[in-house]
């Protein structure tokens, strides 16, 4: 028991760390560029050794991310009630609704510096695309767990196009951020959403 607080001490400590090389990544990315960007110059902004950047990041431009942890803990914690695929898509799209935030969102201003970096560099899409490939394969196997009956290809098919549209919509609302547009995210998921269906008939 005497071993805890020091084990959430380290625990805090290392999120703080994380958080801090994460902030140190945005501003200078903002600032001067990904590209123009070092390692070096990260970690010295963050008040730590490259080692142990590498500890917490393997490149620059993971270092921007935020991840997909709030897209990963919504699925964990997604619940289908209903297994017809029509509620069952509706219900995946309420799930991203959430997640994409409103404008009293706490993190939202740190989203918007995000798509904006994402929306005007082209390697730091590719790496966020390669990090969401594990978001559809987490949300189809939360899907089957609680519809065993389902179609496999039905739930493929929603859990990828899902996450498609979520995608394009933080990229669409970074545009949309960089030309100096103020926009609800959740509003612009919803215009994403409905001009994909628009195009699918």
């Amino acid at each position: 028991m005497e071993h805890e607080p020091q084990a959430g001490l380290r625990a805090r400590r290392k999120l703080e760390t994380q958080r801090e090389i994460h902030q140190a990544a945005l501003e200078l990315f903002e600032a001067h560029g990904v590209r123009e960007t070092t390692v070096h110059q990260i970690a010295e902004r963050a008040g730590v050794s490259p080692r142990t950047f590498f500890r917490y990041f393997s490149t620059k431009e993971q270092a921007a991310l935020p991840g997909q942890r709030r897209m990963l803990r919504a699925i964990d914690s997604l619940e289908i009630t209903d297994p017809d695929p029509a509620a069952v898509l509706r219900a995946v799209e309420t799930m991203a609704e959430t997640v994409m935030g409103a404008d009293n969102d706490p993190e939202l201003d740190e989203h918007r510096r995000v798509a904006k970096l994402l929306a005007r560099d082209a390697d730091l899409q590719s790496l966020a695309a390669s990090q969401e490939l594990v978001l559809p394969v987490r949300l189809r196997a939360r899907l089957a767990e609680q519809l065993p009956e389902a179609d496999p290809a039905t739930l493929l098919l929603i859990s990828e196009t899902a996450v498609a549209v979520w995608r394009v919509s933080w990229i669409r609302w970074g545009e949309l951020a960089t030309r100096g547009e103020t926009a609800d995210p959740v509003a612009v998921y919803r215009e994403c959403r409905a001009r994909l269906r628009s195009a699918v008939g």
